[in-house]
Order: C-alpha cells, then structure tokens, then sequence
C-alpha cells in the first residue's frame, strides 16, 4: 500500500533567492485575485482558466517570472477553494490582499529537485536546505513556505506503507481519552497531561507589541519592524503548541492500541468568548488529528464518541450524579465511587469507545477531507466522512 508522507525542511535562500521568491508569491497572489475576479463576473469553470493561462502570460509580463506549473497550481487551488466552500468545509474565498498569499506549489518532480543539501528550484535557483532527515521514497510535490522571515520546503514523498505487527498491537491496552483547559489531556488510566498555556505566558508580551504598534504611523519603518516582532511572538506561541501536541499524541499513538475521544464541536465552543482562549490554547483539534494519523500507522485506531453526560455519569455502576464544574471529584452515592472527575469521565470515554469499536469496520475513525492534493479536478467534495 502506497503511503504519502510530507517531510518539512528550513530553506535558507540568499538575498536575491528570497527576492525571486517573494516576486513569486505576489505573482500567484495577483493570479488568484484575477482568477477570482474572473469567476465572480463571467462564471467560468477550472477548465477554461487553465486553457486562459497562456493568453494571460503573453498579455501579462510579470506572469512569465514564474513557473507554468507553479501558475497552474494556482488555478487548481481556487477550485478546491470553490469545491470545499460548496461542500460546506469553508466559507467562500476571498481576495488575498498583499502579505496574505504565503505559499506555492511546485506539482511534480522537474519544476524542483534535491541534490545533496541543496533544493533546485524552476526560475529560482539553487537553495540550500537543512535536511535533517532522511528522504526515503518518491518526491512527488513541492511547496515553499513563507513563514514571517523564514523559508520552508515541504516536499510530499511516496513510499510503501509498513505493516505493523498485529501481536504487538494487541498487547496494548486501550484508553479513553477526556480533554480539558486545566489538563490538556486526562486518561483512564489516571495519566495526566498538564496544559503548559503557551498563550497564556506569552499575552503580555503580545498585548505590548500590539499597542505599540497601534502607536506608529502606517508605513513607518518603525511599524513594520514592530509588526514583525509581533508575528515572530504569535509564531513562538504556534510552534509551542504544535511541540505539545506532537509529544502528547507520540505517547498516545505508541502506548495504546485504542484511543477514544469525545466528539466535541470545537467550532461552536469557541463561540462563548469566556471559553474561546482557553481552548484555542489548548489545541484539541489537532491533538485528536496527530494522534489518528500516527495510531493508524502503528495499527491502532482513533475512535470519536458522544461527549454526552461522560462527566454526570458514574463510570462504575452508570448512575448519573449531576455537577457543575466546581466540583472536581465525583462521588457516586449509589456504588461509593471516589474518583477524579475527569478520570472518571475518560473512563466513561473508553467504555463508549469500546462499544463502537465493535460496530465500527473502518481503522480510522476522526474527521478529515475529502478533497485529496492528488484528486481530479472533477471530484466532488462530500463533506466530511469518518473513515
């Protein structure tokens, strides 16, 4: 079975490498805008606007400094922008204004090429890049980052999928998992993750970058240095929580072979502002997301469950014991269970989860698209599946 694995490098460009690179992502960006503009008035499809590329470059000069594949990438991104809005994934696109477009897209193997610890890239050059791990399989696609002051590849490769050994998948044990904003992650084993709040630590530094910046005149260099230290600050934050998420769900993937979540409607949580920060920082959405892909691929599988009455109900004998959320521990007047509430609502997780997983045939049970990178154009989005 064929696997696609994306591996992301730091691109270190010199200062005429970064001038063409940044040239490009505007030309993308005036691209994506035409393009938009164009469907919006006239209606026309994916077809007709690739077929419109080549009267565009004779007509427009600045198109020509760009890649062919790299300009066709872009039509193809605003008809899966197109595709996901109509499949009610995301809202209608937009136009990009300047600064917003910070990526392009090389689609196969030619327009870039790796040789030793430098990136080839079509109409931009030889770029040195810190490979700081091996690349073993086919590279497929290629797309440069912009990511505030700093450069990266993320080069999509294929290879064969390894099959994982079903004894040693079987001898681990199974784990509800309950997600919270005073412990990012409690299990039913007892096992706690702390939340480190990131955001948190980092506001008051944030809230000082962005009254200073209010304070300096528009166009200023003093704006736009400001500006920049207040993008590096909420990239640190980014970063830090994406280093989280990735040890959590690297224990959970290698410890267990059935992780059960609840189900939560994270977008509609955030909707009470009280709440919103506190879980924006504590990333649940991706947490649940990095652990289905690496649990798939040591053969465990995810499995989301109803969130419904997992806190009120005793894991133990199923009485339900209403509380708010003051109360921390849960104590079952019927059985005279004293636990943890959220040890007890994880392990009320794990139940549920086990009982899906009787029914349930797919390995993989936690959102994601439909829309693939490598799909046909002609392919339509169906929303979201479990799967």
């Amino acid at each position: 079975m064929k696997l696609l694995v994306t591996h992301r490098f730091r691109l270190y460009p010199n200062k005429r490498q970064e001038r063409q690179m940044e040239d490009t992502l505007e030309t993308c960006r005036r691209l994506y805008n035409s393009l938009l503009a164009d469907r919006k008035e006239r209606g026309t499809g994916f077809y007709e606007q690739e077929k419109s590329l080549v009267t565009l470059k004779s007509e427009e000069k600045f198109l020509r400094a760009a890649n062919a594949q790299v300009l066709q990438d872009v039509v193809l991104r605003l008809d899966k922008a197109f595709q996901a809005f109509f499949a009610g994934l995301s809202r209608h696109p937009r136009f990009k204004r300047q600064g917003r477009y910070s990526s392009f897209t090389y689609p196969q193997l030619g327009g870039f090429k790796i040789t030793g610890s430098r990136l080839k890239l079509s109409k931009i050059g030889s770029v040195k890049v810190k490979l700081h791990r091996a690349i073993t399989g086919n590279p497929k696609r290629c797309t440069i980052i912009r990511d505030v002051d700093q450069w990266f590849a993320c080069i999509i490769v294929e290879r064969e999928q390894e099959s994982a050994d079903a004894t040693l998948v079987n001898a681990k044990p199974p784990v509800g998992v309950d997600l919270g904003t005073a412990n990012l992650a409690v299990l039913s084993d007892g096992t706690v993750f702390h939340n480190p709040k990131h955001f948190s630590h980092a506001v008051k530094r944030i809230n000082t970058l962005q009254k200073s910046l209010s304070k300096k005149r528009s166009g200023s260099r003093k704006r736009e240095k400001t500006k920049l230290l207040l993008a590096k600050a909420y990239r640190k934050v980014r970063r830090q929580r994406d280093d989280t998420a990735h040890k959590v769900s690297r224990y959970l993937a290698d410890t267990y072979s059935c992780i059960a979540f609840e189900n939560l409607k994270i977008l509609n949580m955030v909707k009470n502002h009280h709440l919103a920060s506190a879980i924006t920082d504590s990333t649940w959405g991706k947490l649940r997301t990095l652990t289905a892909y690496k649990a798939e691929r040591r053969g465990g599988r995810v499995i989301l469950v109803n969130p419904a009455g997992t806190s009120q109900k005793c894991s133990e004998c199923g009485e339900v014991v209403l509380k708010d959320l003051s109360v921390r521990v849960h104590r079952c007047p019927r059985c005279g269970l004293i636990l943890d509430r959220d040890v007890n609502a994880a392990r009320n997780v794990l139940k549920r989860g086990l009982e899906r997983a009787l029914v349930e045939e797919q390995p993989l049970l936690v959102q994601r698209r439909v829309i693939s990178r490598f799909a046909p154009v002609k392919q339509k989005a169906s929303g979201f599946i479990r799967g």
